[in-house]
């Protein structure tokens, strides 16, 4: 899979280099090259720590490739950029799987977790400025950072771990509120996406955990309040709504982007104009809410597929392995994780396409942005913790006494459970450091 990857990622280098005319630097052929480089010298370590099993990293690497294509016809200069933030998303990915070996630390980290994640929601109310209608940005030191994006890991991070005990119902109840102030301070912002996003998480780790339809309902019952209460105190938001389904009516105003995507996406056909040289791109938003007209434009509706099949192939590597999960909670995390990618996901193409109503969203690790690219390298950590196979994931390592005790297809959570661990693990191992039990 990196092999081939590499070449796709040679020939976009080769076709910036040809078709676009900020390219003529070679800033974008060395660009590719150090995610190239970069890519193969995390292999060779891992290969070299022992550990096998590279499908996460390979699609998200896939993705970031695609993201580096925008960012070179966007803005050949900023590629450097891009390439900086990619290494410091695989560095935070890293960092976080080794942190996720142990089960206790999480379950103790908790409540600063959720403490973190409402302080940023706080800060970003007080301090950020409206941009687009949305009161998500701070701005410092020349830099910018979108709070409510690192804010998602934190929820998914204290929700998986809150829920351990659900019919506990301090846990339920503290949980909720908890769901409903994050909810509740992106509608003030006027981030929409954002609070749909993170609703549909808390949905799934809600249902995950309790198994009530009548919980979900009533949680859906009273979203579709708060959002109509939304839409009365957010002028552009029912704008949105106004102009969902109707792009075509109003070419010029509402649905100037929707329908410009359409046309950039149609205009591609399946194999596309070429990396670098399309016209979309320099339409607003059109690198980070509507990256994926981009991607159809110049690289073809089979590579915008292609986009989709490899979030969806991280949801069919969870599912696979949640039946053999070692804990409850490396399953609800990684199931959260993916659930807010794919939704997110949705929200970007089918908004861009007029599909449902345009929220600004981003495409996970294919649209620009510093914030939103690290945010999904760290959800990427807890897919990869749930792998259960032996010395795939960075959470498991299989002992010398039970090498040979599981075949191939065969779940490691077979192996006996040692003296007093703790059953939530799936019967399996707990990799606490290097102390196996």
């Amino acid at each position: 899979m990196l092999m081939l990857l590499t070449v796709y990622q040679i020939l976009l280098a080769l076709q910036q280099t040809v078709y676009n005319p900020d390219a003529a630097n070679g800033l974008p052929a060395m660009a590719f090259g150090v995610l190239a480089a970069a890519q193969w010298m995390y292999y060779f370590v891992m290969r070299a720590a022992g550990r096998k099993g590279f499908e996460t990293e390979t699609l998200a690497i896939f993705l970031c490739t695609l993201g580096m294509s925008v960012a070179a016809s966007s803005d050949a200069a900023g590629m450097l950029k891009q390439v900086v933030l990619t290494m410091i998303g695989l560095g935070l990915f890293i960092a976080l799987g080794l942190f996720l070996r142990d089960l206790k630390r999480l379950k103790a980290l908790r409540w600063p977790a959720a403490v973190g994640a409402l302080a940023l929601l706080a800060v970003n109310l007080v301090i950020s400025k409206a941009f687009n209608g949305a009161q998500n940005w701070i701005n410092f030191g020349g830099f910018s950072l979108q709070p409510s994006e690192f804010v998602k890991f934190a929820y998914v991070y204290a929700g998986a771990a809150t829920l351990d005990r659900l019919f506990v119902n301090r846990n339920l109840f503290l949980f909720i509120g908890f769901s409903a102030v994050c909810v509740g301070a992106l509608a003030l912002m006027g981030d929409f996406g954002a609070a749909l996003i993170f609703f549909a998480t808390f949905l799934v780790i809600s249902f995950m955990r309790s198994g009530s339809f009548a919980t979900v309902f009533l949680a859906v019952a009273g979203a579709a309040l708060a959002g109509f209460l939304v839409l009365t105190i957010k002028p552009y938001i029912l704008a949105r709504f106004q102009t969902w389904g109707h792009a075509w009516d109003d070419v010029y105003n509402g649905g100037f982007q929707q329908v410009r995507a359409m046309c950039a996406a149609a205009s591609g056909g399946l194999f596309g104009q070429g990396a670098g040289n399309g016209w979309f791109v320099h339409v607003f938003a059109a690198d980070t809410d509507l990256v994926w007209a981009v991607v159809c434009e110049e690289l073809g509706l089979i590579t915008g597929l292609c986009a989709i099949a490899a979030i969806l192939a991280m949801a069919a590597f969870v599912v696979r392995n949640a039946s053999s999960g070692r804990s409850s909670y490396y399953v609800i995390a990684a199931s959260a994780s993916i659930s807010l990618l794919m939704v997110q996901m949705a929200l970007n193409i089918f908004g861009s396409m007029d599909i449902l109503p345009f929220t600004g969203v981003t495409f996970p690790f294919v649209s620009l942005g510093g914030s939103s690219l690290l945010s999904c390298w760290m959800l990427l950590s807890f897919i990869k913790a749930c792998d259960t196979r032996a010395n795939a994931s960075f959470a498991v390592i299989r002992p010398e006494s039970f090498s040979g005790g599981a075949g191939p297809g065969e779940s490691q959570a077979g192996a006996p459970p040692s003296p007093g661990e703790d059953q939530d693990d799936g019967g399996w191992v707990r990799d606490n450091g290097g102390d196996e039990s």
